[in-house]
């Protein structure tokens, strides 16, 4: 609780004067209708944990699309909802947002647009002037509603990622006293990737409406001020980090996203059902090496390249046959998007043809969950799996990494970890690789399974100081005080 505390106390003594308002476009809970009545279901992933966990301390209003189908049903007026949780509230403001918005500005541009420009996966971004109109819409919404709640107030507005480019600008245009910082949670391209986007000086200047703006890597904000210096008129500084564009000075920096270290030790004390005890109840089999994975089923998160990693190293070291299995959890995605409707068809059909390799009687290699799992339940999972498997082609951060190292056993487990994660620069200690050297990877498998333990001990003993000095409530107090000071 004495991280909790100190940004619970952080926020007291700086914010006091100030409305306190996050903003996202996934909304932390979301009310749906089931056979017993309305159930209230809370969103599954790192960033909306992260968000959540700061609305809860900073006991704050947080703006985000409603998505539920009750969720008109809850709401006052206003469209707002009193959540409480451990004992901490906040409230929670819906954007509702039409169908034809919601193809449009998710679908559309938030997601075949910027999301391919801004991951280096070789996937081509469609460029439709439709979809940038909604998109310019929708961040109108969300401008309108934050300005909505702030009234005539002094105002500290966090808000995050790229579906809400264009709200920084907006509200600086509204003339109140509003202290602005986004973070943008996933990568940010070179100049020679994001020139080739024809709104690209708009969603600039959008950004730059920022009293801070902030990445997980260097490497993105070295990426952003080029972007800044090739496109606008605007004075660019590189140390320290900052753009003055129209007489606004922007600071900007890298910051990564910590996890809530004693919540995760929490949880770890009262494990589920762990990953062994799934196969051995839901398949009838004892495998002595496990290895998992938790994501998406997105094209970024390199699970093709992971499934060709697990077949080389069954080729390579056969005995491993009915002694090893791989546990994925994969949630599915998008899957409006046609992209993501042919990735999912590609990696079911390997899946398909790997197990059948190398199926026995009562084993296969590959076993999958296709649905999204709480928190608690995904946490629990690792403490039994012997190898993490995180092989991302291109992230911002990563926080399942983070998580499985402190949440398996230290003398068990060992994190392989893609090098082109923002995780991979706070993670030293866990096995480093390039995704796309499919025999790396193979090697890196089979190095975690037979390292010895009390080399996985020393490794991962190292990443946990790191992560407890690193976590999600230093991280903000962070984050609010670049944007609230000079």
């Amino acid at each position: 609780m004495a991280f909790k505390n100190s940004l619970e106390q952080y926020i007291k003594k700086n914010l006091k004067n100030r409305v306190f308002i996050v903003s996202s476009n996934r909304e932390p809970y979301s009310h749906t209708h089931t056979a017993n009545g309305i159930k209230i279901i809370e969103a599954v992933g790192g960033v909306h944990n992260l968000l959540n966990l700061i609305a809860q301390v900073s006991n704050g209003i947080y703006v985000a699309h409603g998505s539920g189908d009750a969720d008109k049903e809850v709401v006052d007026k206003y469209n707002r909802i009193k959540l409480t949780t451990d004992g901490k509230s906040y409230t929670l403001k819906r954007i509702f947002l039409s169908k034809k918005e919601i193809d449009k500005y998710y679908y559309g541009f938030a997601n075949q647009t910027l999301w391919p420009l801004c991951h280096a996966v070789f996937v081509k971004p469609i460029f439709d002037q439709s979809w940038w109109e909604m998109y310019k819409i929708v961040n109108r919404k969300f401008t309108d509603a934050i300005l909505e709640e702030i009234g005539e107030k002094k105002a500290f507005v966090w808000l995050n990622d790229y579906h809400l480019a264009l709200v920084p600008q907006m509200l600086r245009a509204s003339g109140k006293d509003i202290k602005i910082g986004t973070f943008w949670h996933i990568p940010w391209p070179t100049y020679e990737i994001f020139r080739v986007n024809p709104w690209g000086k708009e969603l600039l200047m959008g950004l730059l409406g920022n009293n801070f703006l902030s990445f997980h890597r260097g490497y993105h904000v070295q990426n952003f001020l080029q972007c800044v210096q090739r496109e606008l008129e605007a004075k660019v500084n590189f140390e320290p980090s900052k753009v003055t564009f129209h007489d606004f000075i922007t600071k900007i920096d890298s910051l990564p996203a910590g996890i809530d270290y004693e919540e995760i030790l929490q949880i770890k004390e009262k494990p589920l059902t762990t990953s062994k005890s799934f196969l051995e109840k839901e398949y009838d089999i004892e495998i002595p090496y496990i290895a998992i994975g938790v994501e998406r089923l997105d094209y970024t998160k390199g699970l093709i390249e992971r499934l060709k990693m697990i077949d080389k190293f069954l080729e390579k070291y056969p005995q491993f046959i009915e002694k090893f299995a791989y546990l994925g959890v994969v949630a599915p995605s998008r899957q409006h998007i046609p992209a993501y409707r042919q990735y999912s068809k590609e990696f079911i059909d390997l899946v398909e043809k790997i197990n059948w390799k190398y199926s026995t009687t009562k084993w296969h290699p590959i076993y999958l969950i296709n649905q999204e799992l709480q928190r608690k339940k995904i946490l629990s999972f690792f403490k039994d799996a012997n190898c993490g498997l995180v092989t991302s082609l291109d992230d911002g951060m990563n926080l399942v990494a983070k998580e499985y190292v402190l949440s398996c056993q230290a003398e068990k487990g060992i994190l392989v970890l893609s090098k082109f994660t923002g995780a991979a620069r706070d993670l030293r200690y866990s096995i480093h690789i390039n995704p796309y050297n499919i025999d790396e990877g193979a090697e890196a498998i089979y190095k975690a399974i037979t390292m010895p333990s009390s080399e996985k001990k020393s490794r991962n003993l190292k990443m946990r100081e790191e992560l407890k000095d690193r976590n999600i409530y230093k991280w903000a107090i962070n984050f609010i005080n670049r944007t609230l000071y000079d």
